[in-house]
């Protein structure tokens, strides 16, 4: 697995120990794999789950099960991002995901989206994790947990 970037520091626009979390998932990934490379994810770069303010990812893929559930256990709401936003210049493109979207990225796209890499493309179990520091002035949706429950009792309803 790649290491956090080496002698990052903070720049003066970005809110301490405030991170986004970009994740590009499989139709397979579950709420434990979410979770799981997470904490990975999050011991890397020497925070904890109070670090996390957000999960961010593909705008298709903001209703996954696994999204909806590891949001909602973390109390956090899901950035959706629109695919057109997601054609950036990432230090890890994937042609798997370039063929398929059209785009190099998802994880570490989405997050860059929100602030500067703390944490490049991680792999696990059907997803890629990246983290971000959260920019500051970047105003979060105020109801976490009514976000995330929302999104989770409309994810399983059906047609």
């Amino acid at each position: 697995m790649k290491k956090a970037h080496a002698g990052i520091g903070l720049a003066p626009d970005t809110v301490p120990h405030s991170a986004v979390a970009g994740i590009g998932l499989r139709s397979r990934a579950s709420a434990a794999d979410v979770l799981t490379l997470l904490d990975h994810c999050l011991h890397m770069v020497a925070l904890d789950r109070g670090g996390l303010v957000a999960l961010a990812t593909l705008e298709a893929k903001r209703r996954h099960p696994a999204m909806v559930a590891a949001a909602a256990q973390l109390r956090l709401p899901i950035l959706a991002v629109d695919v057109g936003l997601l054609r950036a210049d990432v230090p890890n493109p994937s042609e798997c995901v370039e063929r398929h979207l059209g785009v190099p990225s998802v994880a570490e796209a989405a997050a860059m989206r929100f602030g500067s890499l703390l944490l490049e493309k991680q792999r696990g179990q059907h997803l890629t994790c990246a983290l971000a520091q959260l920019t500051a002035g970047y105003v979060l949706p105020s109801c976490r947990a009514a976000t995330a429950a929302s999104t989770l009792s409309t994810s399983w309803a059906g047609p």
